[in-house]
């Protein structure tokens, strides 16, 4: 049941200098590219913007013109048994005579419903505005073919960027409502009242997010200053900022002072309360008493400067240190207060001791039930934060890929003239190599000043030992089974579609390789079949590992040469490259923050988009390892762990720095960008779910009953069993519990409640 498919893919080749071709020549056909390429994105933007206003429920939509807006964005389906360039034509003749460019005979061809023609009817009677009027004489001017291309990006840009989003928000919408009414019916102690109660409560506090930022009930009753949102971040706690100035103080101290000093202060502090006039006498007194404490005096001279705090001030207030001397996991800070809300907060709860005891309840509806999914946003292409490249179709390119040229043909030019440039020459290792392929499309793209040449093939992709497509798999995902919650529910249809169209006996044939991303490494696991056969480290680099800090740059760095130490593989992945951008990135976002109009600088849309393409790059890298990876146990499928709706252990009490280098994590590209490459290779890509994959071992199945001591042995990179006393890599545990969730032999648990 082997099947073949084939898919587009695009390499992307710098521009350079034609033999022969001076710099300032070169330079002019760039300045001239790039103009058209700006123009590109202007015209591509302008289209969809009177595309948008024509959408169901559009300001100069209405019912008659819902029709149009459909064939726009999807004519083959209004042109059944038509090839897909006959689509693209027959929207753009439709197009021209509802802007005038044509008259109505030249639609006498096509095929059209009594409801799409009076829609474009309509539309051609509709008064055009400013913008679209000016658009369309401009369009005029316009070869059909370069029109009929800015029709096709405009309307594949609002499909993907926002008609498969609103789609898919109004099936998750429908999903949610039905999980809403199943938790209310389970939960009917939290009665409709008593949610109102509490949102109200919320209200007049001027909280709005689900995930309302602060402290629980269960931590307010108990009257500490241990709050979870205010302070700094140390460990997996928050502290005050006197905790953060002594942490910073004593790991300067050497080991046996670091150990001392706290009771040292301690004693030190009780006899000046006994002295408080009388400073010299509490010193012999301690000296006295500590022989062994010479040191002390002039560490705690060094203390004091550090914590920009006065001795009297802490003998004022009479209850010793005013910060921790502990930072593990679980030392709650005595010292840290709480927020205004907070207060607040509890002087609202004191008032109704009915809802009290639901509180934590209330919360997790809040967290799931508040509000619907969010409606998609849509922005518009943009040469600076979202472009277009320009694209150039059938009979308006020429490649010469044994002299590294390329001819096009731009706006204005006549059938036959051409621009000359020169590209960097085909990788001599790629497949497919030029003369085995045809180049549909040339995508001229800007980084900067630097151009780029896009050539858009077709690739036929491996036999695949599945019949089912991957396009099947996920729409399956998407559309029937949009929800986290229903994860499980798309497993098991997924893994009925794949056994149902597998080549052979799936249980026992199948080779499949599975992976983990961990949030500080990541591990395969290989099946043959059901059966196991090994695990192995993956080489993924960890992207918010680079930058921890801002690293000086080496010797050789600024020799101007790259130290093998501080390099990693992919463009722009270097550990000072990213550092620091990232430094530029937050610097100039507190001063526009502070003084935007003083600056007479608005944003850092530049600096956004070349982080992007790290990102981009960095993507890429991860996926080519994981596939090489895959090929080298020769897999048929590749299972992720499903990852919707995911946010880090404890993400809403982080501090901003740690949030930025967790946004850094991208899994979820990473999984579509190996899908992209998988499916070349005839491999299939399917999602399980995830929660506390961690948490249970491979061999036995059984959940670790201790996650203190899990968390333990996670820091040392193992995972003890002990119940049948594996003990195994805790990734690679994770990549073997993964596939035995994927044939139904481990089940986990439904994720309740904050995640662990």
């Amino acid at each position: 049941m082997a099947t073949r498919y084939s898919e587009s893919r695009t390499l992307v080749r710098g521009l350079r200098r034609v033999p022969g071709e001076t710099r300032l020549e070169f330079k002019s056909k760039v300045f001239r590219l790039r103009g058209y390429f700006k123009q590109f994105n202007t015209d591509v933007s302008e289209i969809c913007q009177w595309l948008m206003g024509l959408r169901p429920g559009g300001k100069r939509g209405n019912s008659g013109t819902d029709a149009f807006w459909k064939f726009f964005l999807e004519p083959d389906t209004f042109l059944a048994g038509q090839e897909k360039e006959e689509g693209d034509l027959h929207r753009r003749l439709v197009f021209d005579f509802v802007a005038g460019i044509i008259k109505s005979p030249l639609l006498s061809e096509i095929l059209l419903s009594d409801e799409l023609s009076g829609a474009i009817q309509a539309l051609y009677l509709l008064v055009p505005t400013p913008t679209a009027t000016k658009l369309f004489e401009r369009l005029k001017t316009l070869d059909a073919g370069h029109r009929q291309v800015l029709l096709k990006a405009a309307a594949e840009w609002v499909v993907s960027r926002y008609q498969r989003g609103y789609e898919n928000r109004e099936r998750q919408k429908a999903e949610w409502g039905k999980e809403k009414v199943d938790w209310e019916n389970k939960h009917l102690e939290l009665g409709a009242e008593i949610r109102t109660a509490f949102t109200d409560i919320f209200k007049k506090l001027g909280i709005r997010e689900k995930r309302a930022r602060v402290c629980s009930w269960e931590r307010l009753k108990a009257n500490k200053d241990n709050c979870e949102y205010a302070g700094v971040r140390i460990s997996k706690k928050n502290h005050n900022g006197f905790c953060q100035r002594y942490r910073d103080f004593i790991n300067t101290a050497d080991r046996s002072k670091k150990k001392f000093f706290p009771k040292n202060a301690a004693d030190y502090l009780k006899l000046r309360v006994q002295y408080p006039k009388d400073s010299k006498k509490a010193w012999e007194k301690f000296l006295g008493n500590n022989p062994n404490g010479r040191w002390f005096p002039d560490a705690w001279e060094t203390y004091l400067k550090v914590m920009n705090i006065k001795e009297a001030t802490i003998i004022k207030k009479n209850s010793g240190l005013p910060h921790c001397t502990q930072f593990g996991d679980d030392d709650e800070c005595s010292h840290n207060k709480h927020t205004e809300k907070c207060k607040l907060y509890q002087a609202e709860l004191d008032q109704r001791p009915d809802l009290q005891p639901l509180e934590g309840l209330y919360r997790e509806w809040r967290r799931e039930f508040l509000a619907a999914p969010a409606k998609p946003t849509f922005q518009y292409p943009s040469q600076n934060v979202l472009p277009i490249p320009k694209i150039f179709g059938k009979g308006y390119f020429r490649t010469d890929f044994a002299s590294s040229s390329l001819e096009l043909r731009l706006d204005e030019m006549k059938e036959g003239e051409f621009i000359h440039i020169g590209i960097v020459p085909w990788p001599k290792g790629y497949q497919p190599q030029p003369e085995k392929m045809e180049v549909t499309s040339v995508h001229i793209s800007f980084s900067g000043t630097r151009g780029r040449a896009g050539f858009h093939f077709n690739v036929a992709h491996e036999k695949s030992r599945f019949g089912v497509s991957q396009d099947a798999i996920d729409e399956l995902r998407s559309r029937a089974y949009p929800r986290k919650a229903q994860d499980r529910q798309f497993l098991e249809n997924a893994r009925k579609l794949l056994i149902e169209s597998f080549d052979g006996e799936l249980e026992k044939n199948l080779r499949m390789f599975v992976v983990d991303l961990g949030t500080n490494s990541a591990a395969a696991a290989s099946f043959a079949g059901k059966e196991f056969k090994k695990s192995f480290p993956l080489k993924v680099v960890k992207i918010e590992k680079l930058y921890d800090a801002t690293p000086e740059p080496t010797k050789s760095e600024k020799k101007g040469e790259t130290d093998k130490n501080t390099a990693q593989k992919g463009t722009g992945l270097r550990l000072p490259h990213v550092a620091k951008h990232l430094e530029v990135w937050f610097k100039k976002a507190a001063e526009i923050g502070e003084k935007k109009r003083e600056l007479g600088v608005h944003d850092l849309r530049r600096l956004a988009l070349h982080l992007r393409w790290m990102i981009r790059d960095w993507v890429r890298l991860n996926a080519s390892q994981i596939i090489m990876k895959a090929e080298e146990e020769k897999s048929d499928l590749i299972v992720f762990e499903s990852l919707r709706g995911f946010r880090a252990p404890g993400y809403d009490k982080l501090e901003d720095e740690k949030k930025r280098r967790l946004a850094f994590f991208s899994y979820g590209a990473i999984r579509r960008k190996v899908v992209e490459k998988a499916v070349e290779r005839g491999m299939r890509v399917v999602t399980v779910p995830y929660f506390k994959s961690s948490q249970f071992c491979s061999k036995c199945g059984k959940e670790h009953p201790d996650l203190k001591e899990l968390k333990k042995d996670k820091r040392a990179r193992k995972f003890k069993c002990p119940f049948c006393k594996t003990e195994v890599n805790c990734d690679e545990n994770a990549a073997r519990v993964l596939g035995k969730v994927f044939w139904g032999e481990i089940q986990l648990p439904d994720e309740v409640g904050e995640k662990h």
